[in-house]
Order: structure tokens, then sequence, then C-alpha cells
């Protein structure tokens, strides 16, 4: 998932700091939320359409914007009361926001807020029809439609606690992860929750964290954290495989909360979020002759990778400096130059809306994969 912990106050610092103000006889000041030549975020918003090369979508002033890097036009989508995942469908057609709500482009579904705010979702594909999530308490993976309705169970593995869960990009299967009799491993079924298959099994210490699928559908990284506390992002075929090599190697107490695979230049990269917390949480690029992975924004602070801006070879990343409790600025890093350039400051949420290959890849009629060890 993009990123929660961007949508939603989380420091003891900012929190001391507004208290500290407060507590003097004034109000802390909120800062303005612009485009990087200085022109305010408008406070009302004219709904209007968004154009295809709009990829970079953020909330301020209590809306969601559209905003095409190239022309810098920027263009109000609709009214946001809590961001939460603020996650684009495939499409780039609809939003979830917060407790499930789902808003809506081009006259697709939307759905009211509920009661139910769950921490792992993911969309279903090719058109996002679906929305998969982690409920009761993590038992149990369930199912909604954007445009309203109940939940369907379709929890494939019983009597286990999940923590993350991801469509395959062709929409007949997803993945997840799961810990059950105090071992952790990571799975993968049809997308009613039929056919569990495990693909990756941790060893006694082994934990899992991030999980994604590869762009053309026939691979899945993984984040798992080792015995020695240390994380490694991993890579392993759907088909055939019988070994998980490791793409990234971290430092002990790091985490890796996004994995954003892509394609440019005909190679593999990858962006992460890495971090031993909030305050340390920075936004890397992995490419080959850069396994350590490269600093997306060095100098700023706390980064988050949001996700990829387009599809051309050198595909720029959204990246995030701040959060934390206090605004986002949003960068585009170039992936093959590392170029950056300030796109927006002082925003409360960000997503990229950039639509998915159509149609979609295949689901591998062979999911051969050997259970793997890591």
């Amino acid at each position: 998932m993009t990123g929660r912990r961007l949508a939603r106050a989380c420091s003891l610092l900012w929190i001391a700091l507004a208290a500290a103000a407060c507590g003097s006889g004034g109000s802390p000041s909120r800062a303005t939320p612009e485009l990087a030549s200085g022109r305010a975020i408008p406070t009302r918003c004219a709904s209007g359409k968004a154009r295809s090369k709009a990829t970079v979508t953020f909330v301020a002033n209590g809306h969601a914007w559209a905003l095409d890097t190239r022309s810098r036009r920027l263009t109000c989508l609709f009214g946001v009361r809590a961001a939460g995942p603020f996650s684009w469908g495939p499409r780039g057609d609809r939003a979830l926001l917060a407790r499930l709500e789902v808003k809506s482009l081009r006259r697709a579904p939307a759905r009211a807020p509920g009661a139910v705010d769950p921490s792992a979702t993911s969309w279903g594909r090719p058109i996002g029809k679906s929305i998969v999530f982690v409920g009761r308490h993590g038992h149990a993976l369930l199912k909604t439609h954007p445009d309203g309705g109940g939940f369907l169970d379709v929890t494939p593995v019983r009597d286990a606690l999940y923590k993350r869960v991801v469509y395959h990009p062709s929409g007949l299967a997803f993945a997840f992860i799961l810990k059950r009799r105090g071992h952790e491993s990571v799975w993968i079924s049809t997308n009613i929750g039929k056919e569990p298959r495990k693909l990756v099994h941790g060893r006694f210490h082994t934990g899992f964290e991030a999980l994604a699928f590869g762009e053309g559908g026939n691979s899945i990284y993984f984040a798992a954290r080792h015995k020695d506390n240390h994380v490694d992002v991993h890579t392993l075929p759907l088909v055939g495989a019988n070994s998980a090599p490791v793409l990234w190697h971290g430092s002990p107490g790091e985490h890796v909360s996004d994995i954003l695979p892509v394609e440019a230049l005909g190679k593999r990269r990858i962006a992460l979020t890495v971090g031993r917390s909030c305050e340390t949480e920075r936004a890397l690029i992995v490419f080959q002759g850069h396994s350590n992975g490269v600093a997306a924004l060095p100098n700023a602070g706390p980064s988050r990778a949001v996700g990829w801006i387009d599809d051309t070879q050198r595909a720029d990343l959204l990246v995030a400096s701040g959060g934390c409790g206090r605004p986002l600025d949003l960068y585009a890093v170039d992936s093959v130059s590392l170029r950056s350039r300030l796109l927006v400051r002082n925003v409360e949420a960000a997503a990229t809306r950039l639509p998915e290959p159509f149609p979609p890849p295949t689901l591998p009629r062979k999911l051969g994969a050997r259970s793997s060890f890591a």
C-alpha cells in the first residue's frame, strides 16, 4: 500500500510542539499548500476533468488534486474528509480513502465511508471492481465492491493472522502474508481464496514485511526479516523456482514498508521505503550496479517512495519528504539520473494514478514455484 502514515499525524514531537504553542497563548502555524512556483493551492474546488498525464495526486485544503508534472496544470478532483490509504485503482478512475470510502472520476462507482478502517488493502485487477482487505482484527481476508454492499469472506487459510495482501496483476489471484503457529509465510490463492499455496516459508525466526508482484505478473517481491534482525528484499519467480535471490540487503533494525518494482531502459528498478522509525525513513532506488540502494532525496530528512509517475523509459518516481505529523513536500525523481525537482509543498497525502497495462498479464498456468526458504 502507498502510505497510511503519510496521511495521518503520528509524531509525538509534533504533538509536543503544538501543545507548547497553544500553551503560550498562540496556535501552531499551518503551512500553506503551494506548487513549486509559489502558487497557492486553492481553498475551493471547481471540479474538472483530469488529463491522463496528470498522474501525481495529493490531498490539500480538504480536496484531492491531480497535477500534470510537465504542463503544471492542476485539477481539483473531489472533496476528501479523511485520506486514509489514498490509493488509486488500476485504471486511475477511483480512489480508496479511509473507512473503505471510494471517490470516483468519469462516472466510476463510488462508496460511502463505513465503520471498518482496515490496515491493509489491495485493489482488484484489472479494472478495480473489488477491494480485498485484512479484516476481523487480522484473522480474515474480506472482499467488498467500490459501489457499496457488504463483505465477502475470502479467507484462504483458517486460524491464521494476516498482515498484508496484494492482488496479482491478472486479477485472478492474490498473495498474502500470514502467521500461524508462531511462523510467518507468504502464500498465494485464487481471487476468492481457494487453492491456497505456500510460496515462501520462513525459518523459525523469519518475519515478512512488504509484498509486491512484478509488472509482468511472473514474479513476486517480498521483504524478509531474519534471525539477526536485518531485512532482505527477495524476488521469487512464480514458476519453477527453488530459491529466492536477495536484491537488497538491509541493516539490523531497519524495516521495509513499501516495494515498488518497475522496468526502465529495459532493466529492473525497485523503489523501497526503508527505516527504523518514521523519522528515519528514506526512499531508496535499487538497480543494477547499485544493489545497496541510492537515496532518492539524500538531503531531505524523512522520505517515502509514493509511486511511479510515468511509464517512460526513465521512470520518474514520486517521493514525499516530511510526514510524521508534518506536511509533505512532493518531488519527482528521475530514476536514471537521480535528479529531483520539487512539485508541491505542504500537502496532507500523496499517490500516483498511473493506469496499469491493459489487457493485463496472465496468471501463470502452472504456479510451480516450490515453497522456498527465506
